[in-house]
Order: C-alpha cells, then sequence, then structure tokens
C-alpha cells in the first residue's frame, strides 16, 4: 500500500508536468501573415533604408497553460537589423532601426487612433495600444520597449529580440489591458536620418490596414 501511494504521486507529478501547473493542455499558436513587397520605400531615409519583406503575427500559450497570454510580432526585412543599445534612441548617422507597432484590439477601425505612414502615403486606423519608440522614447535602460495606450499611460513592455534581418516582439497581453489577443496589428519603421524626428522608411502591411490575428494560417495580401 506504501509503494501504491508512492506511485500514484509519482504519475500525478508527471501528468501536471506535463500539462502545466493548470492542468491544462497548452493551446495550439494562432498565426496570420502578409508579404510586404520589396523595394516599396521611401527614399528619404538614407543609409539604411529598412525594408519589410515579411510580417507574421502569432498568440501563444505560455506556461502555465489554458490562455493566450502573448502577442508575438515578427518581421522580416530585406537587410540585416541593428536597434539602437538599450537606453537608446536611434543614431544620427541613420543606421540603427527605429520601429512602433500599431495594436488595434477590439478589430475596429473606427475606434481608437488612426496613424499615417508618412511619406508612403497610407494610415493604419484603429489603433488603441503602441509599442513606441518613435517620439523620442526609444529603448528602455533593459533592452525593451515600452507599451503606451494610445500617446499616453504605459501599461507593459514588451521584450525584443534580432536575428539577422528578423525581429520579434513579445508583448504581454496583460499590457493590453487583458486582451484576448485576437487584434490588428501594423508596423512601422524608420531611422532619425541625422535628425531629431523619425523618416519612416516601410511599414507593413503595404498600403494600410492591419494584419489581423484571429487566424489559423498565414494569408497573403492586406487584411483590412
Amino acid at each position: 500500500m506504501r509503494y501504491g501511494r508512492l506511485g500514484l504521486v509519482v504519475v500525478l507529478a508527471v501528468l501536471t508536468g506535463a500539462c502545466g501547473a493548470a492542468g491544462l493542455a497548452q493551446l495550439a499558436t494562432i498565426l496570420s501573415g502578409v508579404g510586404d513587397p520589396a523595394a516599396d520605400t521611401a527614399p528619404a531615409a538614407p543609409p539604411t533604408v529598412y525594408d519589410i519583406t515579411q510580417l507574421v503575427t502569432r498568440r501563444l500559450d505560455n506556461s502555465p497553460f489554458g490562455s493566450y497570454d502573448t502577442l508575438q510580432v515578427e518581421a522580416t526585412f530585406a537587410q540585416p537589423v541593428v536597434l539602437p543599445p538599450p537606453g537608446g534612441t536611434g543614431d544620427a548617422a541613420g543606421t540603427q532601426m527605429v520601429p512602433e507597432v500599431q495594436i488595434d484590439v477590439d478589430q475596429d477601425p473606427t475606434t481608437g487612433g488612426g496613424y499615417g505612414c508618412g511619406s508612403l502615403g497610407f494610415s493604419m486606423p484603429g489603433g488603441e495600444f503602441q509599442v513606441l519608440s518613435w517620439e523620442g522614447a526609444g529603448r528602455l535602460a533593459n533592452g525593451n520597449y515600452a507599451v503606451h495606450q494610445g500617446f499616453g499611460p504605459v501599461t507593459g513592455e514588451a521584450t525584443v529580440t534580432v536575428s539577422g534581418n528578423v525581429l520579434t516582439f513579445n508583448i504581454p497581453l496583460s499590457a493590453l489591458g487583458n486582451d484576448d489577443g485576437a487584434t490588428r496589428v501594423g508596423l512601422f519603421v524608420g531611422n532619425r536620418n541625422a535628425g531629431a524626428s523619425v523618416e519612416e522608411t516601410d511599414c507593413a502591411p503595404n498600403g494600410g490596414g492591419m494584419v489581423i490575428t484571429r487566424n489559423g494560417r498565414p494569408v497573403r495580401g492586406n487584411q483590412r
């Protein structure tokens, strides 16, 4: 009897570890994506004219499993990505990327802010939250980027990684008002081009609209 109880404890421990602390299975990743045309950039911000070629968004369920907790935004570029160092806002030489993610949590382009893409001549309407390095904010001292509600209060932090020409943000859904992650997402990138303000070099999706992170597979073309 004593050894039987021990065996039962071991079995329960294995099951708990396999299914997460809450005893629930991990939810499948939900992703959507859009390709962005090459060389569709604004020419006014050399020397590194960052050119987006693909934008993919994912809803992730991390341990403990059972609910989506992270919105991941992954962008691929035609050239290697160089971010400012922690605490930096972008170099005057124009080699360091200054990114901004627009997030429309209610998937309604008529609510939230409408954001133009400068000389590229289109907008991404409906954003309630931003991962913001644009308006002089830059990276935080710990290397993360602040998440803002509108251009107002900071609601959390997004981690960022770079691997060659791929830039990835992981944004906690707690910073998006505990949204479920079914969002519309757009990305601006640029550099400081020897000035105090940022010059856009590219935006995705091309021509406006946003990637809608509620589908089960990558899609082609703009999603509005």
